[in-house]
């Protein structure tokens, strides 16, 4: 496959655009680069020895949400990935593509997808996490004319408790370790934030001892 050639093609489709008008511009064309990188992470540590997948893994992250925002947005960008790679990748590869592609929101515990498949949904989902979820929300919340406060809460009392959900729709333990670690920087960091919207000083304790000690 030509995946310069590809790439190319997925960034004239997305790179201009947002999925939501509250987002940012190219949204998910950078989505759809972040979970190529993850998911072939992900694969280089649990599968070393198989990279024959490599290029469909890649080219169905960079164009799994390119429908987004669509009720069937799994099936239409399947359809409409097939309608763009036609002729730049043989046939088994688009088909395989479209696949992944079809399918990555069907999380389903204990599910008998290929490893493939389980790769991209791990990627996808570990994506919208960590620093980029704050990101996301804080977006959202000025868009949405909410407060500093409101979104602090949010991030506090909604967010972090959103961990033992998000962790049952990963497929690898693995994924789940990097989850666990995104949610306990989401946890610290919702704190910290809460803390200074007091106009508190974060960790204040340990800045006076430091300070004593090096006084």
């Amino acid at each position: 496959m030509d995946l310069i050639k590809i790439n190319e093609i997925a960034y004239s489709r997305m790179a201009d655009r947002s999925s939501h008008n509250w987002k940012d511009k190219g949204n998910k064309y950078y989505h759809g680069q972040r979970t190529a990188n993850l998911a072939l992470t992900l694969r280089e540590i649990l599968l070393p020895e198989n990279s024959s997948s490599d290029e469909i893994l890649t080219v169905s992250a960079w164009f799994h949400d390119i429908s987004n925002g669509s009720e069937n947005h799994c099936a239409l960008g399947a359809e409409k990935t097939r309608q763009l790679l036609s002729g730049l990748c043989t046939q088994d590869e688009l088909e395989q593509i479209c696949y992944i592609i079809s399918v990555h929101d069907e999380r389903i515990e204990g599910n008998n997808y290929p490893e493939v498949v389980k790769l991209m949904q791990d990627a996808d989902l570990l994506d919208h996490l960590g620093t980029f979820g704050v990101w996301e929300h804080f977006l959202y919340a000025t868009a949405h004319g909410e407060t500093i406060n409101e979104a602090k809460d949010f991030l506090l009392n909604v967010a972090v408790k959103q961990h033992t959900e998000h962790r049952m729709q990963l497929n690898f333990e693995f994924s789940k370790l990097i989850l666990d670690e995104k949610y306990a920087f989401l946890k610290s960091f919702a704190t910290r934030f809460d803390t200074e919207l007091e106009g508190r000083v974060w960790n204040l304790d340990e800045i006076i001892k430091n300070g004593v000690k090096n006084g």
